[in-house]
């Protein structure tokens, strides 16, 4: 049966029109072989029955007999779909002789180069009935594919044109998801979307790296080759880091799986530095064995970790587990064409670029929902902020009230104790002394029922904006406070036209200056302070009006000047919140900015709204 097979073949090449290949390989594995002596030993190639070798320190020999069986003359270009493949030296011979010799790989200068495109090919032109031999050395780093392809130029430059087109859709997919997540970061502080615009930043030098973009367009050969080896294992580090920072994972939990984790990704940060040094000792590249060994058991206990948050129903662990369900079988490919086991199609680049998208595209899906999911809880707790304000101040406000009323309270009792004594002695002048005391009980109950009412305007529900005088205003919480500052020999200062005005939710704004008002009523006391001062200025500028509320009490250090709006963040003189109200209602809730600065003798606020 195989004889008549062999027949069949025979006079199918008789006809044939065209090129005719014969393909063999040869394994010198004592890298020591020249092509002289390859010539000696022409024997010892053996057919290409596996395209793809995998990772290997060998060199390797490549022969190809190209035969014209036309009656014209073709012209055809040979390149192996590898990139780059490190170093290639081309030897074609035509009867017996070289007449043409090609120096390509992606490890040799632009300048020693014979082209500098993406893949290794070189030009081969044929006569009728012509035959030709070519030797190829290659040796590599990466998996060694010994499979070169013939097309014509024309099919070439199309196949590779439509390449490019995949390869920068994927370059604006992954910058914009970059960008975006850089965006987020700025805005949310959370450490996950800088981990994942790293990881994607990653993602494009690697896949330009291996693609050979990046040597096509004149990057240096050392910063080219570290690309394609550490940037694939740095992105993989960050990809282990991302849910330990975006399920904000507690320290007691999940601790052998993080262990774990954080072991590869150690791993796989170690073999890149070492890498970083290969010109030292080239074969230090080869430590890439290892590093696919690596990423795939990190992808598997990401993936077993991925099903985990899945099962307890972690906020985005279902957009995470299709991330990492994609991508695991992306290194799963990539494994298996690592150690030779699958051939190095084109299959394989457009896999990575698909499955990378994949996972991007996943990982990008449960950052917009935690984005989501934070902004909903920001809402919320905007809210309980406002109602947590109100709270907050009725302490410090019922003190003051307290003492606004002390002595009004305490003439309401003379003024009805003097009338009782009158009428019980029945003094003569009893009608006067009813007089004068009623008018002081009226003037009291007025001053009562106005300071009554104007710390409701602290707890009212609806938003009332509406146009105030800046200094009225003032002036109404100086009067509140006047007794306790009073009191404690504090004087305030207040600078201010009197013309200016503002529109504004007014109980808000009041509530701002409580807040800066107690802030140093505490450090006065503290610090005691021999001639406390508090001093306001207002001015207008453009359509902004700016508050300045200094006092003299010292200042803080830089340290807390940098924390001092922060939750909880607390020195000796505060509560750790009443700065951070202050500054959420002024940024959430008035539309403006406050800052600090030490200045003079003390610390001094800036607020700035717009008019």
């Amino acid at each position: 049966m195989r004889f008549f097979i062999l027949i069949l073949i025979f006079i199918s090449s008789l006809f044939a029109k065209g090129i005719l290949i014969d393909e063999k390989y040869f394994i010198d594995k004592n890298n020591s072989l020249d092509i002289k002596e390859i010539l000696k030993n022409k024997e010892t190639f053996s057919p290409i029955s596996k395209d793809n070798l995998g990772v290997t320190k060998n060199v390797v020999w490549v022969k190809l007999t190209f035969f014209n069986n036309s009656k014209k003359m073709i012209k055809r270009r040979i390149y192996n779909k590898r990139s780059g493949i490190d170093l290639i030296d081309v030897y074609v011979f035509k009867n017996n002789k070289i007449v043409k010799t090609n120096k390509l790989g992606d490890f040799r200068d632009h300048n020693i180069r014979d082209n500098n495109f993406r893949v290794s090919y070189f030009d081969l032109s044929l006569l009728p009935n012509e035959k030709v031999q070519v030797f190829i050395k290659q040796k590599t780093y990466s998996p060694m594919d010994i499979k070169w392809d013939i097309k014509s130029i024309e099919n070439f430059n199309s196949y590779y044109y439509e390449q490019s087109m995949v390869y920068f859709y994927c370059f604006g997919f992954f910058s914009v998801t970059a960008i975006i997540s850089l965006i987020l970061f700025s805005f949310l502080k959370n450490k996950c979307y800088l981990i994942y615009s790293f990881f994607t930043v990653c993602s494009i030098i690697y896949q330009f790296t291996i693609s050979g973009f990046f040597y096509q367009f004149g990057i240096p050969v050392y910063l080219n080759t570290i690309f394609g080896f550490c940037s694939s294992e740095i992105s993989m580090a960050l990809l282990g880091l991302f849910p330990l920072y975006f399920f904000k994972i507690k320290k007691d939990e999940y601790k052998v799986t993080k262990l774990i984790i954080k072991i590869l990704v150690f791993l796989l940060l170690f073999i890149g530095f070492l890498q970083l040094f290969y010109p030292l000792y080239n074969d230090i590249l080869l430590l890439s064995r290892f590093n696919g060994l690596f990423s795939f058991l990190l992808m598997l206990i990401l993936l077993i970790f991925s099903i985990r948050l899945l099962v307890i129903k972690k906020e985005g662990s279902l957009f995470y587990f299709f991330s990492n369900g994609i991508f695991f079988t992306f290194v799963v490919i990539y494994i298996l064409v690592f150690f030779g086991f699958l051939r190095l199609e084109s299959f394989f680049y457009y896999s990575f670029a698909i499955g990378t998208i994949g996972q991007d595209l996943f990982l990008a899906f449960a950052l917009i929902h935690s984005a989501y999911i934070l902004t909903k809880e920001h809402e919320k707790n905007v809210e309980l902020l406002n109602e947590y304000s109100k709270l907050s101040v009725i302490g410090q406000t019922m003190v003051n009230i307290s003492h606004q009323w002390k002595t009004p309270i305490n003439s309401l009792f003379n003024s009805i104790n003097h009338i009782e004594i009158a009428y019980e002695f029945k003094d003569a002048n009893l009608n006067m002394i009813i007089k004068d005391n009623l008018k002081n009980i009226k003037q009291n109950i007025n001053y009562l029922k106005e300071t009554g009412l104007s710390q409701l305007n602290f707890y009212k529900e609806e938003k009332n904006i509406e146009e105030i005088k800046i200094k009225d205003e003032i002036n109404g919480i100086i009067g509140l406070i006047d007794s306790e500052f009073n009191k404690k020999s504090i004087n305030i200062n207040l600078e201010c036209d009197e013309k200016i005005k503002i529109k504004i939710e007014k109980n808000y704004f009041l509530n701002i200056l409580m807040i800066l008002f107690e802030n140093s009523l505490k450090a006065f006391e503290q610090r005691k302070i021999r001639e406390p001062l508090v001093k306001i200025s207002v001015e207008s500028i453009k359509n902004n009006v700016i508050v300045l509320f200094e006092d003299n009490a010292g200042g803080v250090s830089d340290f807390i000047i940098k924390r001092i709006f922060e939750k909880d963040f607390s020195d000796s003189l505060s509560t750790g919140i009443g700065l951070y109200i202050a500054r959420e209602i002024i940024t959430q809730k008035l539309k403006g900015s406050i800052t600090a600065e030490n200045k003079n003798e003390g610390l001094c606020f800036k607020m700035q709204f717009s008019m």
